[in-house]
């Protein structure tokens, strides 16, 4: 569900509640709403600890086209390929 509260994923571009987990029977909520906006995250902050090279400037193109799949998604878990064969 998408929502305007507080309560949004932390990746930008995204607009999905965040999903939440079981911890000692209390639904806690998480930062994003699910692993593959958790991942994303995860090698963008890797990809911004590296020097900038051609290799890396392409691994960032690769990484928006990710987040487009991401931001066009109808449910927070509707990845799908995020690569064509």
């Amino acid at each position: 569900m998408r929502t305007t509260e507080e309560n949004v994923c932390a990746r930008d571009g995204c607009g999905w509640t965040t999903e939440h987990v079981w911890v000692a029977d209390m639904a806690l909520p998480t930062s994003y709403c699910s692993d593959a906006c958790a991942d994303f995250d995860w090698l963008r902050r890797c990809l911004d600890a590296l020097e900038l090279t051609a290799d890396v400037i392409a691994l960032y193109g690769n990484l928006r086209g990710v987040a487009d799949v991401l931001d066009a998604r109808t449910d927070p878990t509707q990845i799908g390929a995020l690569i064509d064969d």
